[in-house]
């Protein structure tokens, strides 16, 4: 069996649930290639062994992997209708107690975003945003939840203040 580019990808979505064949594959495969090489492993089926028998090698590779962009309040429009519509209808159907998963939430600038619009119809006690990312790097920035001036700027300055 011949384990070439296209195997591998087969089997890290298996292992992973990324599908490869969303990014540019030449820039992907050396990308990979050259992570392979870092591990000091022949071929892409041993590096597939070493990714299920290796917590840290797996960890590291999905993080190598991913790419995290987040923003407080990015695509504005898209915060200001859930501000305005979507949030009071949401409220209206299902009461005050607000449950809500933000998946791949990166550093966490888009669940707090979340979070602190939300704040501004209920109270804070009544929400829970479960914020998850397969990214470990990211996810621990996100519970940690410091941010510089530079993070915050497209924050709104009532909110900014509040928080």
């Amino acid at each position: 069996m011949a384990y070439d580019y296209e195997w591998f990808k087969g089997q890290i979505f298996n292992i992973t649930s990324i599908n490869l064949n969303a990014y540019k594959e030449k820039q992907m495969k050396r990308r990979i290639d050259t992570l392979i090489g870092k591990y000091k492993v022949t071929g892409y089926d041993k590096f597939v062994d070493l990714l299920k028998k290796d917590k840290e090698v797996f960890d590291a590779f999905v993080n190598y992997l991913t790419i995290n962009v987040s923003e407080f309040f990015r695509n504005k429009d898209q915060w200001e209708l859930m501000d305005k519509q979507m949030i009071p209808t949401l409220i209206q159907r299902f009461g005050n107690r607000l449950d809500v998963w933000s998946a791949a939430c990166s550093t966490g600038d888009e669940p707090y975003t979340l979070a602190m619009l939300l704040s501004r119809h209920v109270p804070l006690s009544q929400i829970h945003v479960l914020a998850t990312d397969i990214d470990t790097l990211a996810i621990e920035k996100a519970k940690n939840g410091l941010y510089g001036a530079k993070d915050i700027a497209g924050v709104p300055a009532d909110l900014k203040s509040k928080y």
